[in-house]
């Protein structure tokens, strides 16, 4: 593992900290704003979830989306920033229906040279999650051999270390020539 993945280790207290933070701001904006809501982080394995690394991607992540979003003519409403030691993530209520906002997303997750780092999970008013298969989409793919994500994470496939060092070249070799 590189210096790119230099940062405070997360404990299994921290990351379920931050669960409960986020569905605690999902909450907050589902209430408040009454309308569907973006939810964004990264997939990123082991203990190290915020480096300078980690956040170019996912800067990288959001840009793209706010991008897609503009280009769709979808309004935001309110959006939120977060940079934290357990990992940046993103809150943003929208105008616009759903299914076309997990499809938009869905696209960058699939074609971005990162997106299979890009974790968007929308909303509805409800709170419910819309899910790939709800829009016609296969399940998420590996990042490293293009099985099914959730079984290949569960079977560990991969070591942590395998991961990040895929990550860390896969990111290095995209911002190559670019300010990180």
């Amino acid at each position: 593992m590189g210096v790119s993945f230099k940062g405070e280790e997360q404990n299994l207290q921290d990351i379920l900290a931050s669960r409960d933070q986020r569905v605690q701001i999902q909450q907050y904006f589902l209430e408040r704003y009454k309308s569907s809501l973006i939810s964004y982080k990264l997939n990123i394995p082991g203990p190290i979830k915020y480096s300078s690394l980690i956040k170019h991607i996912f800067d990288d992540g959001l840009l793209t989306a706010k991008n897609k979003l503009t280009e769709a003519s979808v309004e935001i409403i309110d959006e939120k920033v977060l940079y934290k030691n357990s990992g940046p993530e993103y809150f943003a209520a929208f105008k616009g229906t759903t299914s076309l906002i997990k499809e938009i997303t869905t696209v960058i997750e699939e074609t971005h040279p990162l997106g299979r780092l890009f974790d968007f999970d929308i909303l509805d008013l409800e709170g419910n999650q819309l899910s790939r298969q709800q829009i016609g989409r296969e399940p998420r793919k590996c990042l490293m051999c293009e099985k099914n994500a959730f079984e290949c994470g569960r079977s560990r496939n991969h070591s942590v270390d395998e991961l990040i060092d895929y990550i860390e070249k896969i990111a290095l070799t995209y911002f190559n020539g670019k300010s990180i």
